[in-house]
């Protein structure tokens, strides 16, 4: 699997992790771990750089909530219908960006004990730009652990998704650019 996965929570404990789900857009490939916001017709779709993030998709079942199989050629990846908004209605399974929650991903850089708790912006829906660390201007997400299997990789990190339709308040900044096309 790329890009996210759960690891933990800030507050600890061992409580199930939340999982809601949001019918996918046209024509759209999700694959478990892509990081998600909701569109204008109120739709699942793959985030970008910038924007606010509803979740990760943990995986994709159908309109009923039964498991549904992905692409043939791979094990995490499920390409939708160009009718899935209105037939289809396969639903993306997602765990909500809650500021509680810490998500694993393995960046495209090497980190530094210097850029904990400093905020990075993502390259596109499974990728932390590891290059780009600010302390004063909020990003995405926001650098918790470096290296958290202690396998020596300081590309990988626990991350604390920052800009997220679940906490559009951070530094007292209120972010109101909610849903995009």
């Amino acid at each position: 699997m790329s890009g996210f996965s759960y690891r933990k929570r800030l507050s600890g404990g061992n409580a199930d992790v939340a999982l809601l789900s949001l019918v996918g857009a046209n024509s759209v490939v999700f694959q478990v771990g892509d990081l998600i916001r909701v569109n204008t017709g109120g739709f699942a779709a793959l985030a970008v750089a910038g924007d606010l993030i509803l979740g990760v998709v943990a995986g994709i079942t159908t309109e009923n909530d039964t498991r549904t199989d992905p692409d043939s050629a791979t094990l995490d990846t499920y390409t939708m219908t160009s009718d899935n908004q209105t037939v289809a209605l396969k639903k993306i399974k997602y765990i909500p960006a809650l500021q509680d929650y810490l998500f694993y991903n393995d960046s495209d850089d090497t980190l530094a004990r210097t850029n904990l708790f400093q905020y990075f912006p993502i390259n596109d829906e499974n990728d932390v730009d590891g290059s780009n660390p600010h302390d004063t201007t909020i990003n995405t997400v926001r650098l918790i652990e470096i290296d958290p299997d202690g396998d020596g990789d300081a590309s990988k990190g626990l991350w604390q998704i920052v800009e997220s339709f679940w906490a559009q308040n951070a530094m007292g900044i209120v972010d109101t650019g909610g849903i995009e096309a």
